[in-house]
């Protein structure tokens, strides 16, 4: 008899591991409060990168000003944009990936149950429909319901006077003047959004530097590149109160400073979105972090499973794919895959991109491996000078004592591209000779992989 799962969510964890899952032969039950695809799809990966490569464009457009004849007659200014136009653009891209991801599960004939699901035992969970409630028993669970936005004080009295990163999708006119709060993901990629819109951008966080974790030099070049564009930087400054005058709000701040902005994105991290699902009913512990589990995403209940960012591991899409996979497959083959947190690539799709990989200098050596870093710079790759992205460069992190490539981190270009040769190299252990052995195109934004290789 066929294994019966039951997937709650259907975001970048809960539609592969139902594909998966199809494949290997079980009887799967897809349960979605809201759309498919999940936050990624909907609210956050993909809407969010529509809006950028729009962005993107602008700038570039921007940069050829200076290729113009004189008296060309063309004078782009950025208030030439038409916000319904961008928004409807990011609205067209999720729909057709969403009618896809839909017209490939029927199908496939997976059932899928548009409703709120919760657990009445171990094995069986009820799902709330608008036609009413449907029972459904199940050998195997799998919590893929994700995260929400989080709105800290004060922000959380005042929901009307701010957008967070599910809701600034959805403003119905392009700001003038924005403040961003949180120096995050989130928060770097739409002030990049934002400035090559023209709007008025400044970045406030609570916390004495941006993206915590990471490579020292990586944070130094996207501040720089981000200060050089007009963007604003408040590290350390915590906000006391948010009033409104119109459209116009204005944050005072804990030493004093007042700032003012038509548009408040609070991009301060997400927390899990578990509540009202009746773990309490099945003995599952969980907090606003998540559910704990271990490597292979098992809960405390042994057939409850739990992927993507509700478990804490890695709050990354493509993360919360692999694990899904992960879960299916131990399902149905009864093996113990692990989910391997030093594979995820870690990208930020701002410009400069930038992407990393492994351990840098200060994670190797929190675990005390040995470890020496060797850089190269764009400036010196001859694709990178013809295509005028000579900002950023690849950082290598390597074991001098037997050479094994430990990280590596890389700004500028196609970051986010090129970081996939680096983890296929940690994935197979290669050392640094081994790699160099390597022919490189030339010219190419890859041959910095292989100056820093050389250092």
């Amino acid at each position: 008899m066929a294994k019966k799962v039951l997937i709650i969510g259907a975001g970048p964890a809960g539609y592969p591991a139902a594909l998966r899952l199809k494949e290997l032969g079980a009887e799967v039950t897809l349960a979605e409060v809201r759309d498919m695809g999940g936050t990624c799809l909907n609210r956050g990966c993909i809407p969010s990168k529509a809006f950028l490569n729009i962005g993107h464009r602008v700038h570039m457009f921007q940069g050829l000003s200076g290729l113009l004849k004189e008296n060309s007659g063309i004078n782009f200014s950025t208030d030439m944009l038409d916000w319904t136009k961008i928004t409807a653009k990011r609205k067209e891209v999720s729909d057709k990936i969403r009618t896809s991801l839909e017209k490939l599960f029927q199908s496939k004939k997976i059932e899928v149950i548009k409703g709120y699901a919760s657990f009445t035992g171990k094995n069986e969970a009820i799902i709330k429909t608008a036609d009413g409630e449907i029972k459904k028993e199940f050998d195997y669970a799998i919590l893929a319901s994700g995260t929400v936005p989080s709105c800290p004080p004060p922000f959380n009295s005042c929901p009307d006077l701010i957008t967070d990163s599910d809701r600034v999708f959805d403003l119905h006119e392009k700001p003038e003047k924005a403040i961003i709060v949180g120096a995050g993901v989130i928060g770097l990629e739409f002030a990049c959004f934002f400035n090559a819109l023209g709007i008025d951008t400044t970045i406030l966080e609570i916390m004495p530097d941006m993206l915590p974790g990471e490579d020292p030099q990586v944070k130094r070049t996207i501040r720089s590149s981000f200060e050089k564009k007009g963007i604003k930087f408040l590290f350390g400054r915590k906000t006391d109160k948010i009033t409104a005058e119109g459209k116009l709000k204005t944050l005072k701040l804990d030493d004093g400073t007042e700032l003012k902005a038509d548009t408040i994105l609070v991009g301060a991290g997400r927390h899990a979105n578990l509540e009202g699902m009746g773990l309490e009913k099945i003995g599952l512990e969980w907090n606003r972090k998540g559910v704990k589990t271990d490597n292979e995403m098992r809960t405390s209940v042994s057939n409850i499973f739990a992927a993507g960012d509700i478990n804490g591991l890695s709050l990354l899409a493509h993360s919360a794919t692999k694990q899904g996979i992960i879960i299916a497959d131990n399902i149905m083959k009864g093996t113990h895959k692990a989910f391997d947190q030093n594979l995820v690539p870690k990208c930020i799709y701002a410009w400069p991109e930038s992407a990393s990989i492994g351990l840098n200098k200060a994670s190797a050596e929190a675990k005390g491996i040995p470890v020496r870093t060797s850089r190269a710079f764009h400036a010196a790759i001859g694709r990178a000078v013809a295509s005028d992205e000579t900002e950023g460069f690849v950082q290598i992190a390597w074991n001098p004592e037997n050479d094994i490539i430990l990280g590596a981190q890389i700004v500028g270009g196609p970051a986010t591209e090129l970081i996939h040769v680096m983890a296929l190299a940690i994935k197979a252990g290669m050392t640094r000779e081994q790699m160099k052995d390597m022919i490189f195109a030339h010219p190419t934004m890859a041959e910095a992989i292989y100056e820093a290789l050389s250092k």
